[in-house]
Formats: structure tokens, sequence, C-alpha cells
């Protein structure tokens, strides 16, 4: 207990000496220190994003969720390419009487 003690007094007593060398010596000491804490706290929040959010898990929703998207594909418009272009497809159409 005697060694962990001692190491953490040789830490907080580097910190002070460094502090009390200049402003720019307790900003790098700050981050330094900061960073393992951030590091830490990313892998902790990327780790729950992953679990809560899989891709799969259909049955969260309810049935009725999925009739309603089915009905607004069919109501929408179709917009993938077609293999003819629409210069083609304007051809078909009659023409108006001017």
């Amino acid at each position: 207990m005697e060694k962990i003690s001692a190491f953490f007094n040789s830490i907080w007593n580097t910190i002070l000496v460094k502090h009390q060398e200049g402003l720019f010596n307790t900003i790098c000491l700050g981050i330094l220190l900061g960073l393992p804490l951030l590091v830490v706290l990313t892998l902790i929040f990327i780790c729950c994003h992953c679990c809560w959010s899989r891709p799969g898990q259909g049955s969260r929703q309810p049935e009725a969720n999925k009739k309603k998207k089915k009905k607004k594909k069919k109501d929408e418009e179709d917009l993938w390419i077609s293999a003819q272009p629409k210069l083609l497809q304007m051809e078909k159409r009659p023409s108006l009487p001017v």
C-alpha cells in the first residue's frame, strides 16, 4: 500500500513542480492526463452505440409501422434510373396540338 501511495505522491509532486515552472507546462500536463480519460470515454460511447443500435432488430417495430412504410413506398414516385432515357419516353407520348 505504501508503494502505491508513494507512486501517486511522486506524480502529484511532479504536477506541482511543473505547474510552478509555468502555464505552458500546466496546459501540457492537463492535456496528457486528460487524453487517457478521453480515449476511455470515447470507447465506452462507441461500444454502447454499437450495442444499442444493431441492425436487424426488427422485432422492436410493430407490424403497423411496417405496413405504413410499404404504403409510402407504393405512393412515392419510382426514383430508379430506367433503362430508357426520358427523351425516348417523351416520344411515346402524344403531342399536344399547337
